[in-house]
Order: structure tokens, then C-alpha cells, then sequence
């Protein structure tokens, strides 16, 4: 949330809360994503952890904090406030542990596969179903000098949004749910298959040139500007193109991830979950302020602005707050509502050692470091431990 839009969003609404409690001042701290979870590590490791803390559920490295003692149990609060009539069952479902609330939603992000309406309708191309019709593309686009799929894979969570979605196109999100909770493997076919998969597109040089060594922000500016025909992201790539340059809006179409052979996953299932929310530490001496302040920072005002910038917001929205969408966002909204099932990103849902070993991992296959058997055994060894 460190950059323009939500941002914005943000700072405004905690003036708006400075307003109305004079005697409070909210000191703002923003990171990048990497440097954040470091960030907060050490300050949870001293026992300085701000009062309030953003979080993308209560999975993965929150997890560990919640299990030490560290963050706030919202549920008293939940019924107070009647936060369950407010926000989407799923996106409080992401922040639960156990069966306990630790954290409140606001943004709830989808991953798509994202396409330049323009490139595929000068080409005389039709978005891709398949993994053979994007195979297929990927050699026209090639053909044509333009890169196929934008990748910049050095922070290693968007190439594994491929693992993510091919792993669930092969075996559907009940074999991770289940390989999660120890009652299936990491090192399934199903695992395997998506390995190997990744590997055919490597092969057939679908992703932008150097993409293990390339920021996320190279990709999005090579897909903004025309020179790569698809990007797989998630939906707060609106927000980041109204900024940057508005004019290309027109020219998103978000589309489900392609199916595979004999695939057991729902072509209709996303990628996605809580892309912002916020915890209260267990140390704060102003717990009830923080919460407070979580309302402050999800209000409606928060969520008419929130819709505009193109986010989507993790409330139950009315018609006219989801018409305050761009209509890229529409567009992958009625994909997340299409959906039965959300596949949780691997890293935020997993564990955070197991988390890293899936980057680490996949992150190896495409360096072809790794083959897709050795990194399902690998990540299988790590579940165990």
C-alpha cells in the first residue's frame, strides 16, 4: 500500500481518525513488501510491534505471530461491531486462525490472466482457454516480436503465481488445502505436472527476456506499453495503470487462467485473497483505540474511494459503490464472483518457512536449477519437518 492510490486512500482516512480523537497522533510507517516482513519480524522479536499492523491474513508469517501470543483476538469486537454483516464471508475466512478472527480485511485481490484487447485484435488472436492455446500464442507473439507473458521474477512471488495456478489447474485447490494440512503431498503428480508445465513455457521462451533477474515493475511497464501482449498479476494492477497511464485501461481484459490436459482443477477457480488488512498487537496498551482505528480505515468513505482508484474492496458492496469500479475491475470482479473456490496464494497461506521453500522452489525451475521432481521432493521434505 506504499504507493499512489491506495496510499492516498489511507493517509486521508487516518486524518479524518486524528480529527476525531485530537489528543491521538497515528504515525505511519510504509515499506516495501520484502523489507516489511523483515521489518516486522525484528519488531515482533523485540517486543516493540506497532499497535496496528498490515497483514494479508492471518496465514503464513502471521500464523507464527499469532501462534506466539503476539496479535489481538478480534472476535469480541467482531460482535460488537457486527463485522460479519459488513465484510464477505471469504475474505474473513482468510483472516481467521483456528477459527478465530486476528485480522480485518479491506482489499480482496484476484489474479488473472491479464491481456492487451489491442495486440490480440490486431493479430486476429482470441484470449486463450487452454494451455495449448497459449502455448500456441506464445509462438505467434514471438513470431511478432513482442513478449508473450511479462515476467519479473527477482522477488519470486509472480512467477509463482504460474506454479500457483497451474499446480491448481492439474489438481484442484482441495489437493493443496489437503497437502497443506499434511493429509496429501507436495510431491503429488499433480505438483509435478505443474512443474513441468512451467518448464514447456520456459522452453518455449514465453516469458520477458532475463525474468529471474528483472523488479515486477519492468513487467507491468512492458505490458502497459504495448510491449508484452499478457501479464499474470492481480487486480491492484488497475489502481497502479490509473496512475500511471490511464488511456491503457481500455486495453485490459482480465480472463481465467487457461485449463490443462485432464486438469481436475475448476477452470472457473481463482488465485487471490486478502491483499490489505490490518492487526492489532497483543502488546498495544490502546487495543480498544486500534480497533478504532480499523474501522476508520474500512468505513464507507474508505470504500467509495477505494472502489474509485479500482480496488476491490472486501465489504459487501451496493450496486453503486461497484459501479465506482473501473471497468477492468468489474471485469475480474465477475470472475471472483464466478468463482466456487479461491485458491489462497501459497505464501500467505502456507506456513512462512514452507512459503519460502515454494518461492525458493519454483523460483529454481525457472532458473533450471531445479527439475519439477526435484522441487515437489523438496517442498515435500519441508512440509514434513
Amino acid at each position: 500500500m506504499n504507493y499512489s492510490g491506495p496510499k492516498e486512500v489511507l493517509e486521508r482516512a487516518v486524518k479524518r481518525f486524528e480529527s476525531n480523537h485530537p489528543d491521538v497522533k497515528v504515525q505511519i510507517q510504509t515499506f516495501e513488501n520484502d523489507s516489511y516482513k523483515v521489518k516486522l519480524a525484528n519488531e515482533m522479536a523485540s517486543g516493540n510491534s506497532p499497535d496496528v499492523f498490515f497483514t494479508w491474513g492471518a496465514g503464513g508469517q502471521t500464523s507464527e505471530y499469532i501462534r506466539q501470543g503476539k496479535v489481538e483476538c478480534l472476535d469480541n469486537y467482531s460482535k460488537e461491531n457486527d463485522w460479519e454483516g459488513k465484510f464477505i464471508d471469504s475474505a474473513l475466512s482468510i483472516c481467521r486462525l483456528e477459527g478465530k478472527l486476528y485480522c480485518l480485511p479491506l482489499d480482496l485481490s484476484a489474479v488473472t490472466l491479464w491481456c492487451n484487447k489491442d495486440l490480440f485484435e490486431s493479430h486476429g488472436q482470441s484470449y486463450p482457454s487452454t494451455l495449448d492455446d497459449l502455448n500456441r500464442l506464445v509462438s505467434v507473439f514471438r513470431d511478432k516480436s513482442i513478449t508473450p507473458l511479462a515476467l519479473g521474477n527477482m522477488k519470486k512471488w509472480p512467477g509463482a503465481f504460474y506454479f500457483c495456478y497451474l499446480a491448481n489447474r492439474c489438481g484442484g485447490t482441495q489437493l493443496f488445502l489437503d497437502a497443506a494440512s499434511g493429509s496429501a503431498s507436495f510431491a503429488d503428480e499433480s505438483f509435478i505436472l505443474a512443474g513441468r508445465y512451467l518448464r514447456d513455457l520456459i522452453d518455449l521462451n514465453a516469458f520477458s527476456i532475463g525474468f529471474n533477474g528483472l523488479e515486477d515493475d519492468v513487467a507491468r511497464v512492458s505490458f502497459v506499453n504495448g510491449k508484452s501482449a499478457m501479464y499474470l498479476t492481480g487486480t491492484w494492477l488497475v489502481a497502479r495503470v490509473k496512475d500511471e497511464n490511464p488511456d491503457f485501461m481500455a486495453s485490459m481484459v482480465p480472463v481465467p487462467f487457461p485449463s490443462v490436459p485432464s486438469g481436475k482443477g475448476d477452470l472457473r477457480t481463482v488465485l487471490g485473497g486478502v491483499n490489505c488488512g490490518f492487526a492489532v498487537s497483543s502488546q498495544s496498551a490502546h487495543k480498544d483505540l486500534a480497533v478504532e482505528l480499523l474501522n476508520a480505515l474500512t468505513d464507507e468513505q474508505v470504500i467509495g474511494e477505494w472502489c474509485e482508484i479500482g480496488r476491490i474492496p472486501a465489504v459487501k458492496t451496493t450496486p453503486e459503490q461497484v459501479a465506482k469500479l473501473p471497468k477492468p475491475t468489474q471485469l475480474a470482479l465477475k470472475l471472483l464472483d464466478n468463482a466456487d473456490t479461491i485458491q489462497p496464494y501459497y505464501d500467505q497461506f502456507l506456513p512462512a518457512k514452507l512459503g519460502v521453500q515454494h518461492a525458493n522452489t519454483t523460483q529454481n525451475i525457472f532458473a533450471g536449477t531445479m527439475t519439477p521432481e526435484e522441487a515437489a521432493k523438496a517442498m515435500a521434505a519441508a512440509a514434513e519437518k
